[in-house]
């Protein structure tokens, strides 16, 4: 039976020439057999990829593959990279490529410098030419407590970034072979670790800028950077409200109808707050610029405390007898007004 060249590709039969050629490169890469050593499914992968490619790139032969299920000839030996060069064929420092299928009018590689250049970034000596690229940005996760935000922590975290093959100087090649240290990568994986300020108020989901400790450039190239993404484990008692603080304060019946003093817990520390005679419960007061500074602005946002009364839960003659007459101070039903239903 015929391969499905679509299938192989993992396009639709309706992709455009840019949505294939965008598939055969990420899937060269994953199946190329310079870093799947010794590894004869990865090889055999390849085959099938390059073969694909070969027929679906070129509009002559992806017509005649789409009306009859197949080409003029065996595609299997006209497209396989690893049998002995002919015509039109080119030594790719480890396997052969036919050039012509890599180029013309359907936008392919023009040169073998091209397509190692989307390989290994243009790490190949004397192949390849050498492109000047920024270094990918990297990203990864630290969770921190709830205290560490609000006031600013620093942690240290191990850190994988890409770095040139210091074996082959980030050639690839060695002796006219893959390099044995990044099979043919030109770039290996260093592991760092490094020590990274929490600024002060930063907020669940945040991200915090390392710069220059992503992925290494090519070529000269400046390195990405790393982004440390914050996570913030909940407090029991303060909850976050934008830059603002709220918590819930438990008062004695008496301090909310005479009036009294609380001290009210903070993130910047304890506070004497004053509650005003007759608060109701669920009332809720403010504390100017106790809250959690701004990263941006700088500016402290606010502690919102809400008022909740406890009721005794001894129950005795005499408390009776004082809710008897506290009841008396209303001078109506306080629920008068609410509605009995929808």
């Amino acid at each position: 039976m015929a391969a499905d060249y679509y299938k192989t590709l993992g396009v639709k039969r309706s992709a455009d020439a840019k949505e294939i050629k965008k598939a055969y490169r990420k899937l060269a890469r994953k199946f190329h057999p310079d870093v799947n050593a010794d590894n004869p499914e990865a090889e055999k992968r390849f085959k099938e990829i390059q073969e694909a490619y070969a027929v679906l790139s070129d509009p002559e032969k992806r017509s005649q593959y789409n009306t009859f299920g197949r080409v003029d000839g065996d595609p299997g030996v006209s497209y396989d990279p690893f049998r002995q060069a002919g015509a039109g064929w080119q030594d790719a420092g480890g396997f052969r490529v036919n050039v012509d299928d890599f180029a013309g009018a359907t936008g392919g590689f023009h040169d073998l410098s091209d397509l190692f250049g989307e390989f290994f970034g243009g790490a190949r000596a004397g192949q390849a030419r050498r492109r000047t690229r920024r270094g990918a940005d990297q990203e990864l996760e630290v969770e921190i407590e709830f205290a560490h935000a609000v006031q600013g922590t620093s942690v240290t975290i191990p850190v994988q970034r890409q770095v040139g093959c210091t074996t082959c100087g980030g050639d690839g090649s060695s002796g006219g072979r893959p390099c044995p240290s990044c099979h043919g990568a030109g770039v290996v994986i260093s592991t760092e670790r490094l020590r990274v300020k929490i600024p002060e108020g930063v907020a669940d989901g945040q991200r915090v800028r390392v710069a220059g400790k992503g992925a290494e450039g090519r070529g000269g190239g400046k390195p990405g950077d790393l982004f440390v993404r914050v996570r913030v484990r909940a407090d029991s008692f303060f909850k976050r409200d934008g830059d603002d603080i709220r918590t819930t304060i438990p008062v004695t019946f008496s301090e909310a109808y005479r009036g009294g003093e609380v001290e009210v817990g903070t993130v910047h520390g304890p506070v004497r707050a004053k509650i005003p005679a007759g608060t109701n419960s669920g009332r809720t007061f403010r504390l100017r610029g106790k809250g959690v500074r701004n990263m941006k602005t700088r500016a402290f946002g606010d502690h919102l405390y809400t008022v909740q009364i406890v009721v005794p839960k001894v129950v005795s003659p005499a408390g009776e007898e004082t809710a008897r007459s506290i009841s008396e101070l209303y001078e109506g039903n306080p629920r008068a007004g609410l509605p009995s239903g929808i």
